[in-house]
């Protein structure tokens, strides 16, 4: 899933749920500075629509958040190039995100609003 990409092949939304393995929020947190990074490319050309992180609770004031997975919406010819992409991800990587147990969803964005 490169900006970088020749293929004329058409994108397709894919509505993506990649759990954490349990107790991986340290692996998680020490990889999360590269795997942002690694999103701008991505993000600038659109191919990453939205992204971030599953809570295992809404925290309270102060508290940090417990990261336990990543929801995101990715553009990309067919699920095989969005297991590709996670493969190469720093999360899986790192040993936070497990990839085995990932859900990818064929999607069809009705409303957006603006952040």
């Amino acid at each position: 899933m490169s900006s970088t990409s020749t293929s004329s092949a058409p994108l397709y939304e894919w509505l993506v749920h990649i759990p954490d393995f349990p107790g991986a929020l340290d692996k998680r947190l020490a990889a999360r500075p590269t795997h942002l990074g690694n999103l701008k490319p991505s993000i600038e050309s659109g191919q990453i629509v939205f992204g971030g992180a599953l809570l295992s609770k809404q925290p309270a004031e102060g508290e940090s958040p417990d990261m336990v997975g990543s929801f995101m919406m990715i553009k990309a010819e067919s699920e095989e190039k969005v297991r590709e992409w996670m493969d190469k991800d720093a999360y899986t990587k790192g040993g936070a995100w497990d990839v085995k147990n990932a859900k990818i969803y064929p999607f069809r964005c009705a409303v957006r609003t603006a952040m």
